[in-house]
């Protein structure tokens, strides 16, 4: 059963252009590098209105809760925590399965 992981990331400070660069490399190396995850998509608000101090979301999908526990114990996703980390990063997880529950439309 697919289940869908969504973080949202919060830095105390806004990256400058190398910064936000260099996180969107690392996570589109991810299909290549890890593997896993079917799908992966990476963004920022458009409106900055709702934020509350969010400024990057990370969707993904996967296959189920083994291959996220694979794909979070992975040293490149190990190697991208550590980054985030070192720029004080507030992340926010959320993970859930995509089932006749959750999916209300599909597109």
């Amino acid at each position: 059963m697919t289940l869908q992981h969504i973080v949202l990331f919060s830095f105390p400070r806004p990256l400058d252009a190398g910064e936000e660069e260099r996180m969107r490399a690392m996570i589109a190396s991810w299909p290549k590098e890890i593997g896993l995850l079917t799908k992966v998509r990476f963004g920022t608000d458009i409106t900055g209105a709702r934020t509350r101090g969010y400024d990057y979301l990370l969707y993904s999908e996967c296959a189920d809760m083994n291959a996220l526990e694979r794909y979070r114990a992975h040293p490149v996703h190990q190697q991208f925590l550590k980054w985030i980390m070192e720029r004080d990063c507030t992340p926010l997880a959320f993970d859930y399965y995509l089932d006749e529950k959750t999916v209300l439309a599909a597109g």
